[in-house]
């Protein structure tokens, strides 16, 4: 096992990319980019009475969206060419102006 986290400079990213041509699509927290991609669902499908299934799967969760957690610290940034639909990841949240 590996952590492969980095400190990016996404404000320098989405200026290179731009400055090459590329548009910015997205940036936001984790925990937004998560619950808009449907995390909150998908442990909706577990029935809260199982506490041996639904209680990890909760803490899970809650790891990777707590803003005291993960949910705030990691963030996710869409750059690309010619995409004509919203990303569900950021259909709320979005954080573009800050960079």
């Amino acid at each position: 096992m590996q952590d492969i986290t980095a400190h990016v400079d996404f404000t320098a990213v989405a200026e290179a990319a731009i400055d090459a041509g590329l548009h910015l699509y997205g940036y936001t927290t984790q925990a937004y980019f998560l619950i808009n991609g449907g995390i909150t669902d998908l442990l909706a499908e577990t029935d809260a009475e199982n506490i041996c299934d639904y209680l990890p799967l909760s803490a899970q969760l809650q790891k990777l969206t707590s803003p005291a957690e993960m949910g705030e610290l990691f963030k996710i940034i869409a750059l690309g060419k010619e995409v004509n639909m919203p990303l569900c990841g950021f259909v709320s949240g979005d954080k573009s102006r800050l960079l």
